[in-house]
């Protein structure tokens, strides 16, 4: 085996991964740059140590340096020194980007506290709390347990199979997941060597086919500082009131945020379910009216980071193509409220307020509050 030398064997170890952004008018781009033992090591090993380090503990520090978490002797798949969760973790409590260089890694798990900023996704720190805490997060395997309540993904009648990705992300990677699971269970390909038309590797097994999402990414992944009415990520959304009754949600047609999560949530999406007409569940899909109580929120001049909309052609936003979607009520990855919520919900109450007039659901329902 080559000798590393100690020096360079830190280098290797503290330097995980490192991405390089370049935007376009469409998706972002995402590709690895630097030496490749900064993210793979050929036999997980250096003088008799392994080198590749998960789990607990595993995270950037506020010095930029890899903390190692905990050594492991089984290899990773594509010779990995850490697996995404590892990556994409600090143990900092409010570091959410770590930049090495020109190159820039979203944090997702802050390990030690919900961050006073979170990226756009929000932040997985609540939910690896345990079960009282289930309801603040995605369950994802290496971060959390399965969800103590829930045997499925709400909203879920699609998938037989206990494992599939459809059903949990808390499982391991396996046969029944395609060996995926965890983050890859949502982040189905990843292209970390090419770049790729899927905002944020949002893909699925039926990729080749179109099932994947469209989206602008923003420089600092919608960090609440770098972020102005212009300047944030852009999501795809579709009116289903152009799609008609007989017409579908499905990713592979739409590739819009909301059918993604239709992927695990479907029978909150349907188009031909109960309570279009009657509203039995909150909408999504439809375009932000422009009239009524709705008339003050113009995200196009005064976009809100607490309830953001997609757009039908992301690229080139108009008023008039702003789409109510999942994601503005809730956040991806975890949030600090219950429900994944992006806002307390016991505070919002009608014709009373106080503090919260004109936030959460007030800034869609402006008269409301």
């Amino acid at each position: 085996m080559i000798n590393i030398s100690h020096t360079k064997r830190r280098i290797l170890l503290y330097s995980i991964l490192t991405l390089s952004l370049s935007l376009s008018a469409g998706n972002a781009a995402a590709k690895v740059s630097g030496v490749c033992g900064n993210c793979h090591t050929m036999h997980n090993s250096q003088d008799g140590v392994p080198a590749l380090h998960s789990g607990d503990g595993a995270g950037w520090a506020d010095d930029g340096t890899f903390n190692q978490g905990e050594a492991s002797e089984t290899p990773a798949s594509y010779l990995l020194i850490s697996d995404c969760v590892g990556c994409h973790s600090s143990t900092s409590a409010d570091k959410t980007i770590i930049q090495l260089g020109e190159n820039r890694i979203p944090i997702v798990f802050n390990t030690v506290q919900y961050p006073s900023k979170a990226l756009a996704g929000g932040n997985f720190y609540n939910v690896s709390r345990g079960v009282d805490y289930d309801g603040y997060g995605h369950n994802v395997y290496g971060i959390s347990e399965h969800d103590s309540k829930l045997t499925t993904a709400p909203g879920n009648n699609r998938c037989g199979n206990a494992n599939s990705c459809h059903n949990t992300l808390a499982v391991a990677p396996s046969a029944q997941n395609d060996y995926r699971g965890s983050c890859q269970g949502c982040h189905y390909n990843v292209y970390h060597h090419k770049d790729s038309n899927a905002y944020r590797f949002l893909n699925s097994h039926d990729e080749q086919f179109g099932a994947y999402v469209e989206g602008v990414e923003h420089a600092s992944w919608e960090y609440p500082d770098d972020t102005t009415s212009t300047e944030h990520n852009f999501y795809k959304g579709v009116d289903r009131n152009d799609i008609g009754q007989g017409g579908t949600l499905e990713l592979k047609q739409t590739q819009s945020i909301s059918s993604y999560c239709a992927g695990c949530h479907n029978t909150f999406h349907s188009i031909n379910g109960v309570g279009i007409d009657t509203w039995l569940r909150h909408p999504t899909e439809i375009v932000l009216p422009e009239t009524g109580e709705y008339v003050q929120y113009n995200p196009v001049t005064n976009y809100e980071l607490q309830s953001p909309v997609a757009w039908i052609d992301p690229a080139t936003p108009q008023r008039d193509e702003a789409i109510v979607m999942c994601l503005s009520c809730h956040r991806v990855h975890g949030s600090e409220y219950p429900d994944i919520l992006r806002w307390d919900y016991s505070k919002m109450i009608a014709n009373d307020a106080g503090d919260e007039a004109g936030n959460g659901c007030f800034v869609c329902h402006a008269t409301k509050d």
